[in-house]
């Protein structure tokens, strides 16, 4: 008895386990720029993987000087640090970083100092890990633009405190080739910086969809249905045993039901295949008792 009861609790944490496996599966996916699903949309801009991209502010008058903000940004990845100009770029992991210049009257603008909008850090003994967490979501709809434009979301940032993270829209524009044109600035206001950003590259593909690699909804409906079966089976065979003291196939819950259920079914198949071809017979008259 003891060991039945110990198989059933077995079974039913097993599949709670399985189950719990399924929706981590479903809900772990990879960013990756090449493959990007919205709303049955495919999307590819791994053409711009390769390029950093630099977006230069306007310059605000701090007298005698002029103050700029600049970004550095990759769609893609973290941005790639060239040999020997860490001093002009933000730390290792940044996707998104902003670039405060001095502006001087006469000579090149230098930097002041770098802040990481969006880009994944290690955890250090002052903060706690951060991760740069790309999300895309359909935008809202432009007038001019047949297909409606999507943004990519990127976080991670921290500055004096508070996050920082950038909304990029793509907007489909077949006009616009290159994949050296890059973004626009649209703002930047508590904490987030908006570009926008034409490109071919951001239209919809015309591919299907990939099919998910995760469990279907129907596939996660049968795995439940399967598992309350067992237990059903299970439980039932332990009440009867310990109840009625039954053995082999009476130990089965509604033995008897399941016995006539072939019988069942054979009438329910009989009945509909008369019905259909018109063979079913309606007495009108009396059976005396």
């Amino acid at each position: 008895m003891t060991r039945i009861v110990s198989h059933l609790a077995i079974v039913a944490i097993t599949a709670i386990t399985a189950l719990h496996s399924v929706a981590t599966a479903q809900a772990d996916t990879t960013y990756d720029c090449e493959k990007i699903s919205v709303d049955g949309n495919n999307y590819n801009i791994s053409a711009f993987k390769a390029t950093t991209y630099t977006l230069e502010g306007e310059p605000k008058v701090e007298y005698p000087s002029k103050i700029r903000v600049d970004y550095q940004l990759n769609p893609c990845q973290a941005i790639v640090v060239p040999e020997g100009e860490a001093n002009s770029h933000c730390q290792a992991g940044a996707w998104v970083c902003q670039d405060v210049k001095l502006v001087p009257p006469e000579g090149d603008p230098s930097t002041i100092f770098l802040r990481t909008i969006a880009g994944s850090a290690p955890a250090t003994d002052t903060s706690p890990a951060r991760e740069v967490a790309p999300s895309v979501a359909l935008a809202e709809k432009l007038e001019d633009v047949k297909e409606l434009p999507w943004n990519l979301t990127l976080k991670g940032g921290n500055i004096d405190g508070q996050d920082q993270s950038a909304i990029i829209t793509f907007i489909c524009d077949m006009a616009v080739t290159d994949s050296n044109v890059g973004p626009t600035l649209t703002k930047y206001e508590n904490g987030v910086v908006y570009f926008s950003w034409k490109s071919s590259f951001a239209c919809p593909q015309q591919t299907p969809a990939p099919v998910s690699e995760g469990m279907s909804s129907f596939g996660v409906f049968m795995t439940v249905l399967t598992v309350l079966g067992l237990i059903y089976l299970v439980a039932g065979a332990v009440y009867n045993h310990k109840v009625y003291g039954a053995r082999g196939l009476d130990l089965l819950p509604n033995i008897d039901f399941w016995r006539d259920f072939p019988s069942l079914v054979a009438d329910v198949v009989r009945h509909i295949w008369n019905s259909v071809t018109g063979r079913v017979t309606n007495s009108r008259g009396y059976v005396s008792v």
